[in-house]
């Protein structure tokens, strides 16, 4: 099955096609937690019982799951000589990830529960990084390293770090970031959301594992634009 594997993606070393059937997987997952929520609705199975088993499906796929790839990538980075020594124990620093969706999961059932808490601007759709955005960060920085030449970027490390500080903060804040459940309600808005899209597509295509996580790292520098342009008005 993996000799089909990795004839099927054209790749030749076991441990690469590996890392891309993680990814197949994995991003499958993702896919199937944006469709749960339609299909619940179109069969009219929604409710609070399934609401209480996405966030659990939620804390494994983009919890657990990006925790512990993000530790075996940094210690790889450490085997590799990429990190200094002093650093050795940053290997750990990715659990933040976990606690930070766990965090965000429980605030969200809490609130599912109470009422959510009012939002100032109707355009924005969540408050806080949504917990598969560390899903999608740590899957297309295993991407990216999986397509390196030899195995290894020596800087990736860098942004190891920041999927293991920056987005677990991200993730427990209340930062508002952008959403598409409005879409239609102010032309203008759609119109910088429409070209967002674009440009992350058009990164995504052009460059790859890298446009990806650029264009991942963009979202919520585009959330942070339009609160700040609006208080600026």
């Amino acid at each position: 099955m993996l000799d089909a594997w990795m004839d099927l993606i054209g790749k030749k070393e076991r441990r690469v096609a590996g890392l891309f059937w993680l990814l197949a997987v994995w991003m499958f997952g993702q896919l199937c937690d944006v469709l749960d929520g339609l299909v619940a609705r179109a069969m009219g199975a929604q409710g609070p019982q399934g609401a209480m088993l996405d966030s659990m499906a939620d804390l494994v796929s983009s919890g657990l799951a990006p925790a512990f790839v993000g530790m075996a990538l940094i210690m790889e980075w450490s085997a590799m000589g990429h990190i200094p020594d002093a650093l050795s124990w940053v290997t750990v620093l990715p659990l933040t990830v976990m606690m930070a969706a766990a965090w965000r999961l429980a605030r969200f059932s809490r609130e599912a529960i109470e009422g959510p808490l009012p939002v100032a601007d109707d355009r924005f759709d969540f408050a806080g990084l949504p917990a598969p955005f560390a899903a999608l960060f740590w899957g297309g920085l295993t991407w990216w390293w999986a397509v390196c030449p030899g195995l290894g970027c020596d800087r990736l490390w860098w942004l190891g770090m920041v999927g293991s500080t920056l987005l677990p903060l991200g993730m427990a804040s209340r930062m508002p970031q952008v959403g598409f459940k409005h879409w239609g309600s102010e032309k203008a808005f759609d119109g910088v959301r429409g070209v967002w899209v674009l440009v992350a597509l058009a990164l995504c295509i052009g460059m790859g594992a890298m446009g990806g996580v650029l264009a991942l790292i963009s979202y919520p520098l585009l959330g942070m634009g339009i609160r700040l342009s609006g208080r600026t008005q």
